[in-house]
């Protein structure tokens, strides 16, 4: 039980971007493809730019898990939903609570997500075995 509640930033921080962003970006849910055309990212429409960022999403939801991308998928992760934050303060309105949420897993992950199911200690930035 204790491995799966140090896991559990990591399961929520990738349901999140893969259940709630990737999977409607990839599948060309008519809402992402709405919300695409408003942002209208680099003048490219809205198709090059929802899958891209659905990929990234996706890669950031998996990538969490491995702790070889861990802290780079933490990154996209992150990016993404600050990107977020903008677009619904700027253009579309409504609550931040989930992309900032998620946003501060991501953080979370980044900092203290690399020792997960071990035993060992990264209160110093840096794991080491438990003796």
């Amino acid at each position: 039980m204790k491995k799966f509640f140090s896991y559990l930033p990591h399961i929520l921080f990738a349901v999140a971007l893969i259940v709630m962003g990737a999977f409607g970006k990839l599948t060309g849910h008519p809402m992402a493809v709405a919300m695409f055309e408003q942002i209208n990212l680099f003048g490219w429409g809205e198709t090059a730019p929802r899958v891209l960022v659905g990929l990234a999403q996706l890669f950031a939801g998996v990538g969490v898990f491995f702790p070889g991308t861990r802290k780079m998928a933490a990154i996209i992760g992150i990016a993404i939903m600050a990107a977020a934050i903008n677009y619904t303060v700027t253009l579309f309105g409504g609550p931040v609570t989930i992309p900032v949420i998620v946003m501060l897993l991501g953080i979370w992950i980044l900092f203290k997500g690399n020792c997960v199911g071990c035993c060992k200690k990264c209160d110093t930035g840096t794991c080491t075995d438990c003796k």
